[in-house]
C-alpha cells in the first residue's frame, strides 16, 4: 500500500520591517484574520527584506517555512 503526503499551507506571512535579529512580520491565517509579530530572522530559511512573502507548510504532521509565495 503506497502511502500519501498530506500537504497543507497553514498561514502566509509577509516581512513588514526588520529591525536587527527580529522581523515584524504580518500573518494571515484562514478566514482572511491576521495578526503581527516580531520573530527571529533566523526562523525565515531564506534572505528577507520589507515586503518578502514566506508560507507555512504542514507535510504529514511536520510544518515548516517555506520563501516566497505558496504554490497553487
Amino acid at each position: 500500500m503506497k502511502s500519501m503526503a498530506v500537504v497543507g499551507v497553514l498561514y502566509i506571512g509577509v516581512v513588514d520591517s526588520i529591525h536587527g535579529n527580529f522581523a515584524s512580520v504580518e500573518i494571515t491565517m484562514a478566514k482572511e484574520d491576521s495578526v503581527s509579530l516580531d520573530i527571529p530572522v533566523q526562523m525565515i530559511p531564506c534572505e528577507i527584506e520589507e515586503g518578502s512573502m514566506f508560507y507555512f507548510e504542514n507535510i504529514d504532521g511536520v510544518t515548516e517555512i517555506r520563501c516566497g509565495e505558496p504554490p497553487l
